[in-house]
Parts: structure tokens; C-alpha cells; sequence
């Protein structure tokens, strides 16, 4: 191998993705971009929730605590009801996303001392969303009751069961979603780079190469590391964007977050380079990178439906799809502060997944030259 050469590759992938806007808003921008619209469309925790009231007590207690609910803006008070009817209504044409039902008595009881019960109807149509909402109400209604004065505490069970969650205390779903979107964001600047290979291939370009005397080595290694590096810094916009607009709370080390981004990436388009040296035109290379990165990234990596601990499936995955180790490790660097011990399975799935997906387009490239 000639680091003349593989330098020679190098700078001339540079230019051509600083040169082409379309190229280097994939590289560089468009993580970051994604990311913001996927945690818009899934993270139930950014929307403002719509709430009517049935107030069946109207007392002073039950007014408090209606006030002590919306009192940060999180919650909105759209409409009270004087039944059930009106208020599914109102669930029916989507103004509300759920009712708070108080019932007669409930400051008394609460006064006395005594058991009382709040009813939650909630729009179950959309099952993430019903389960955030329900949640954000429950976790402010405990808040609420933990402000009373001792005497209206309400009477405790025989066996009372407290829970407590660790690193995501609030249990907000945005907190877990951004990070493991992370995962399928950080795709573009793979794709960026099998595309780059199958355009050399359908302009002819590549056959020119084929000429010189470069070699296989060199011309992975010449498209391998702009993106990887590029793309690598582009994340830094995304976990900006997680940090700062997003208030993800990040407890790890940046430096972590780099090296381990750096080695998923590096899986990423290792896989994008095998795929962009045995495709012969982008169409086919764009179907084979969405059928490899994006179907599993949503639904074989722990993102949305968790896989079976220590199940036959999840060892399959975990060493074939780089996103199932990264969902796991992106949560694990923001909200635990793991750090490179800690995930160092992970890690080694990772380098694994790379070296064979590099070997195989050095094989590859190699019967391509012949």
C-alpha cells in the first residue's frame, strides 16, 4: 500500500464532498436535521398536553390542585365538563388529549384524611402518547400530594409500594427516544459514501482507476476516512442539538461520546462501502442501505419495541446491526455516564462488524480489478 496514493484518494474525496452542497449537507448537516424531525414526530414529551376538567367537587381543594397541574405551562387547560358525554366529545374531535375527573367529595376526604381517587380518561387511539400523558399527570398529582400539609395526607395502604427510577427519574420518553434515534440519524453520512462509490461505477469513472496503480487497499482506505471524519464531526451537531434544544441531560464524558460515535460510524459506512462496491447503480445501493439501515434501526434495535434479554435473536443482532449496539450505548453515554468499560461489549460488536465488512470489499474490489 502507497500512503502517497491513499492521500492522493483522500484529498480528492475532500473536494469532491466540500465541493458538492448536496454531498456535505449529507455528511455534515443532515444527522443533526434528522434528528430534529424524528424527535419532533416521536417524543410524545414536546406536546403541549391539552386537558379538561369534570370537577365534580368544586372546592377550593379541587380547584388548587387543577392550578397546581397546569402551573408550568406543560399542561393546558383547554375546557371544563359537566359530564362524560361532553367530555368524549371533545376526545372524538381531538381537542383535548384527556380528561381529569375529580369527584364529589374529594377535597373532604382529602381533608379528613381519608382514601381518595382521581379517574383519567384518555384518547387510546395512539398508545405511546395515552401512556406519556397518563404518566405526566400521575408523576404531578403525586408532586401535589407529597406539598400537602400532613394532616390531608391521604391514608396509606397495608403494604405500600414505592418505586424509583434510576438515571431518568421523571421517566420522560424524550429522554430515551432522542438518544436512541441517534442511532438511525447517523446513517446519512454512510449512504453519502456507498453512493459515491456506485457513481464512479455508472460514470465510468471507476475504470479509469482501474488503470492506475491503485490499489483495493487504497481505495476503501481513500473513501473510508472523509466520510468517517466528516460525518464523525457532524454528530457533534446533533449531540448539540440533544444537549441544548432538547434539555437531554448528558452525564458522560464528550470525549467517550466521540471515540464510541467514531467506531459506530465506522461500522455504518463500513457496511455502506461493501454495499457501494458490489451495487452497480445508486438506485440499487439507496434500497439495499434503507433495507439494512433504517427498517432494523426502528424496530430491531431496542428503540421502540425492546428485544429479549439474552435471547438467540438479540445475540444474532447485536452482531450483525450496528444500530442495536448503539441505541444501547448512546442511552448508556447520556443518561447512566457509562463509559468506555462499561460498554466495551458493545465496542467489540462494533470493531467486529467493521473488519468484516471492510474485508469483504477488499475481496470484493479485489476479483473487480482481475
Amino acid at each position: 500500500m502507497s500512503p502517497k496514493r491513499t492521500l492522493a484518494l483522500i484529498r480528492k474525496e475532500l473536494r469532491h464532498i466540500i465541493r458538492d452542497p448536496q454531498i456535505l449537507f449529507m455528511v455534515l448537516i443532515a444527522p443533526a436535521f434528522v434528528l430534529f424531525l424524528l424527535a419532533y414526530t416521536f417524543a410524545a414529551d414536546l406536546q403541549t398536553i391539552r386537558i379538561g376538567v369534570i370537577d365534580g367537587d368544586h372546592s377550593p381543594a379541587s380547584r388548587a390542585y387543577v392550578k397546581a397541574l397546569i402551573s408550568d405551562g406543560e399542561l393546558l387547560l383547554v375546557s371544563t365538563h359537566q359530564s362524560y358525554a361532553e367530555a368524549e366529545a371533545a376526545l372524538q374531535r381531538g381537542r383535548i388529549n384527556l380528561v381529569v375527573v375529580i369527584p364529589v367529595g374529594w377535597g373532604e376526604a382529602l381533608a379528613a384524611g381519608r382514601g381518595t381517587t382521581l379517574q383519567l380518561i384518555l384518547d387510546g387511539s395512539d398508545y405511546h402518547q395515552s401512556r406519556a400523558y397518563s404518566r405526566n399527570v400521575i408523576q404531578r398529582t403525586q408532586a401535589y400530594a407529597a406539598t400537602l400539609a400532613p394532616g390531608a395526607d391521604t391514608v396509606q395502604p397495608p403494604i405500600d409500594v414505592r418505586t424509583r427510577a434510576l438515571y431518568n427519574a421523571p421517566l420522560k420518553w424524550i429522554d430515551a427516544m432522542i438518544p436512541g434515534l441517534m442511532a438511525m440519524a447517523f446513517s446519512f453520512p454512510a449512504i453519502a459514501a456507498a453512493l459515491a462509490c456506485t457513481r464512479e461505477t455508472e460514470r465510468g469513472s471507476y475504470e479509469g482507476l482501474l488503470a492506475t496503480p491503485i490499489r483495493p487497499v487504497e481505495y476503501i482506505l481513500g473513501k473510508l476516512l472523509p466520510y468517517l471524519v466528516i460525518g464523525t464531526a457532524g454528530t457533534l451537531l446533533s449531540w448539540a442539538l440533544a444537549r441544548w434544544w432538547f434539555q437531554v441531560p448528558f452525564r458522560g464524558l464528550l470525549l467517550n461520546y466521540i471515540l464510541l460515535t467514531f467506531i459506530f460510524m465506522l461500522s455504518l459506512i463500513s457496511i455502506a462501502i461493501l454495499v457501494g462496491v458490489t451495487m452497480v447503480n445508486q438506485r440499487h445501493a439507496i434500497v439495499l442501505i434503507i433495507f439494512i439501515f433504517f427498517v432494523p434501526s426502528f424496530f430491531l434495535s431496542n428503540l421502540l419495541l425492546p428485544l429479549e434479554p439474552d435471547s438467540l435473536m438479540e445475540w444474532v443482532l447485536m452482531r450483525v446491526l450496528p444500530a442495536t449496539n448503539y441505541v444501547d450505548m448512546s442511552r448508556a453515554l447520556f443518561l447512566k455516564g457509562a463509559g468506555l468499560y462499561e460498554l466495551r461489549g458493545y465496542t467489540l460488536n462494533l470493531l467486529r462488524i467493521s473488519g468484516i465488512a471492510l474485508l469483504a470489499s477488499l475481496l470484493l474490489s479485489r476479483r473487480k480489478v482481475a
